[in-house]
């Protein structure tokens, strides 16, 4: 049985479990006896499923003989409901998983999500919503929401991404985007009709694809805490990583940015990154040496080019969500390449130590950085 499977059987025999118990909340009970209402709607099982069918009935059955004390109206139900959740089951098998029923799902909050309005989450390592679908560009998995957006009028579009790997979402209009850790972007029901907008929130890499409509090109807008950034078709960084300050970093084309709060605007050339603050009109620009930087993230690569020890050591804290204590002697100590983003710090401090003098420890909870022993 394929993982995916197990995953659905699992969760099906846990809801069952919890309704014959009577430890289920309203909505997941009107959700069961929902599908019983609509049993005589559903076609026929395949005949090769029927072991299944039985394997969940016999093992429903267990757990029914210990909650003897139920009235016969709730065992009543319970029966009706095996009969539901096995063929739901085999629909499942023979199913696309974009049509899953989202109601069935444990949205795990380790793994990249999507929302649509306030009523409906989907997994997406789990499960797609119709619409949806997994591309490869360039040797990467893409999430394309296709035709998602046109299918779904129930409120707004959001991704987010708990996790430490990557995410990538091709949207409605080509545009490609990338997103870090904790980063989220939110759509509007009507993106790609009357708009191209989104907000978005952490460290999201753009690939903005270029629109014409009656001649003229259509502009895409990234909104976010501090500011509007406003494009015609180019390739960008935005970090809104801080409360208080964001930036910017041009790899292609060009870029208008407006801050939010003071109207400030500036006209952004490749190369240059551009730092905005919350409580300051004044947008700084520089000529940025960052580029690999943000191309690196985007393939779960940290990049570093002769910065500080302190600073790398900042940068893994912030990461990882780890206290890491440095020694003063080694703080400038220049670190120069690109190291995997390993899931355990402590992989990622060994490839440190391997190609420089340093040593490290970990002492309740906290890691100390020091000199390695002469």
């Amino acid at each position: 049985m394929s993982e995916r499977k197990h995953h659905v059987r699992t969760i099906l025999k846990d809801l069952l479990d919890r309704y014959i118990s009577g430890n289920i909340n309203p909505k997941e009970q009107e959700f069961v006896e929902y599908l019983y209402d609509a049993m005589d709607k559903t076609g026929e099982s395949p005949t090769d499923t029927d072991r299944i069918g039985q394997e969940i009935k016999a093992g429903v059955q267990k757990r029914v003989k210990k909650h003897t004390i139920l009235r016969m109206h709730k065992a009543w139900y319970a029966a009706a409901s095996i009969i539901i959740l096995v063929s739901l089951f085999i629909s499942y098998q023979i199913m696309d998983s974009s049509h899953t029923k989202n109601e069935l799902q444990q949205v795990s909050t380790k793994n990249p999500s999507l929302l649509i309005g306030k009523q409906k989450r989907y997994d997406l390592l789990v499960t797609l919503p119709k619409g949806s679908r997994y591309t490869t560009i360039n040797n990467e998995k893409v999430l394309a929401l296709g035709s998602l957006a046109n299918i779904e009028h129930t409120g707004k579009l959001r991704i987010e991404n708990p996790s430490r790997s990557v995410f990538s979402v091709l949207l409605d209009d080509s545009t490609q985007v990338w997103l870090n850790y904790l980063a989220t972007i939110e759509l509007d029901p009507d993106f790609n009709k009357n708009n191209r907008a989104v907000r978005i929130t952490g460290e999201v890499f753009f690939d903005v694809h270029k629109k014409y409509s009656a001649g003229k090109r259509t502009p895409f807008l990234v909104h976010s805490a501090l500011q509007t950034i406003k494009v015609l078709g180019t390739k960008f960084n935005v970090s809104t990583s801080g409360n208080f300050e964001e930036n910017v970093l041009l790899t292609e084309g060009s870029i208008q940015l407006t801050h939010n709060r003071y109207g400030t605007q500036v006209l952004i050339k490749p190369g240059q990154q551009a730092f905005l603050e919350r409580d300051k009109s004044k947008i700084l620009l520089i000529q940025s040496n960052n580029i690999e930087k943000a191309y690196a993230w985007r393939k779960g690569l940290f990049c570093f080019d002769s910065e500080k020890l302190g600073d790398v050591v900042l940068e893994f804290e912030q990461w990882y969500g780890t206290k890491i204590s440095i020694d003063p002697a080694i703080a400038n100590l220049p670190i120069t390449g690109m190291i995997n983003r390993y899931e355990d710090i402590r992989e990622t401090l060994n490839m440190i130590k391997m190609t420089n003098n340093i040593n490290y420890l970990e002492k309740k909870g906290n890691i100390y950085v020091t000199p390695a022993n002469p």
